[in-house]
């Protein structure tokens, strides 16, 4: 009777030791199901090509709008292609480290080559977006819709790093603030122009289209000229095109100029008598700006941009 009682408890013994370990296993499987879900979580995006279905987490974003790396980055998002102006951003050294450059952003083929799991394109840039639809989830960003600011904020909420964004803003805030200290001293309420020549055009800027604008008059609150403000800030995209004839009613006390790209032609107008009687030349009171550092908008090209303006109108 012993012995059937010994063969019985080792039997049970068995039983639970067999339903433990397929416990086990279930467990892991269940864990290594939660992590593939989490891996290919995908949420909607609304963006204008429509309601794009989107990695939650993206891995491998390949951004064909130049201007939108520097968000992506400061975001902590891996981006794993980028156009050649990306590689040109003074403000982006060693920021580009494992990137791969596209070219002009608009070959298909360079793209297909990185497996991107996002693609970040804008409407305007002649890239054919329905191709690109095939190769990964793409989102198509009208240019001039959003500020810097929203900009950054709206990169953030699709990509689940608004904590991220949140703490650079803060830290941008106080940057401007004591920048704003520092550049009121020494300039008070004179007025700044922004100012780039292509051929002979030359071209006035105000807040809205980048090249430092939005730090000038919006973060910093400097002065523009009567009729800059008319005609770049209160109305139009963000700029006027202006002759040489009429350089001296737009131009400030301070001057940020340049020419539209690396090595353009000025058409003259830095050679001209019109511009060497400016007030701002006879003080030297101009600065040359990079043109590919002030063409981007991102929260790393403001940053080198801030410093440049700051050291600028206070030496």
């Amino acid at each position: 009777m012993t012995h059937i009682y010994k063969k019985l408890g080792a039997a049970f013994f068995a039983l639970l030791l067999i339903a433990a370990l397929a416990a086990c296993g279930n467990n892991s499987e269940s864990k290594g199901s939660s992590s593939d879900s989490k891996d290919e979580e995908t949420i909607t995006y609304k963006a204008e090509n429509g309601n794009v279905k989107i990695p939650k987490h993206p891995k491998r974003v390949v951004v064909m709008a130049d201007g939108y790396y520097g968000y992506f980055k400061t975001l902590g998002i891996n981006v794993v292609g980028a156009p050649e102006n990306v590689f040109k951003n003074p403000y982006y050294k060693g920021k580009t480290d494992g990137v791969t450059n596209i070219g002009d952003g608009t070959s298909i083929e360079k793209v297909i080559d990185l497996n991107p799991d996002l693609i970040i394109v804008w409407t305007t840039q002649g890239a054919d977006i329905k191709k690109l639809e095939k190769i990964a989830p793409t989102v198509a960003v009208k240019y001039d819709k959003l500020d810097n600011i929203e900009q950054l904020k709206e990169f953030a909420k699709m990509t689940g790093t608004e904590d991220k964004a949140e703490k650079w803003l803060a830290e941008w805030d106080n940057k401007v603030a004591a920048a704003k200290t520092k550049i009121k001293k020494a300039v008070g309420d004179k007025t700044i122009s922004i100012m780039q020549t292509n051929g002979k055009d030359i071209y006035v800027f105000g807040k809205d289209f980048g090249r430092g604008g939005s730090i000038i008059y919006k973060d910093l609150g400097l002065q523009a000229t009567k009729l800059t403000k008319e005609k770049a800030i209160d109305q139009g995209p963000g700029y006027t095109s202006i002759s040489l004839e009429k350089l001296p009613d737009f131009a400030g006390d301070y001057i940020f100029a340049g020419p539209w790209q690396s090595g353009g032609d000025d058409g003259g107008v830095f050679d001209s008598s019109i511009w060497k009687n400016l007030s701002a030349v006879k003080n030297d009171h101009v600065y040359k700006i990079d043109p590919i550092g002030f063409y981007f908008t991102d929260p790393i090209s403001l940053e080198g941009q801030l410093k440049f303006i700051t050291e600028s109108l206070t030496k």
